[in-house]
């Protein structure tokens, strides 16, 4: 249970960075799925840091050029899926030690931001 709150703080903290680099860019930062309200077959509702599941950024046409999931709570298998579209970069990030974590090292606020750019860069090719 520890590892999936873990889990979760960890996806709320990746939401606040990407909100940050949508107002530092200029970029849209938009909702697109929330957790369901309760648990599938229970009435207890869920006990997370966030309701979003799924976010996204966007250029100011609307197009998206990132999206970011986390799985649900019960998963098989529990981690964040970042995909940066039109760059063709997919990340799988496992939470590890405090911190999400991608090719053995803490995914930090720097490398994310350089690759938001990268993408984001990767629209305008």
């Amino acid at each position: 249970m520890e590892r999936e709150e873990g889990l979760y703080s960890a996806w709320a903290e990746l939401i606040a960075w990407m909100q940050e680099y949508a107002k530092e860019k200029g970029v849209r930062f938009i909702v697109e799925a929330y957790f369901p309200d309760t648990i599938y077959r229970f009435t207890k509702p869920w006990n997370l840091p966030t309701r979003w599941m799924s976010v996204s950024l966007a250029d100011a046409r609307g197009e998206r050029f990132v999206l970011a999931s986390v799985s649900q709570p019960g998963a098989r298998s529990y981690g964040v899926e970042v995909r940066f579209l039109k760059a063709h970069i997919y990340w799988h990030l496992h939470f590890h030690e405090g911190a999400l974590v991608l090719e053995g090292q803490p995914l930090t606020k720097a490398r994310l931001f350089k690759a938001l750019d990268e993408a984001k860069a990767a629209l305008a090719a």
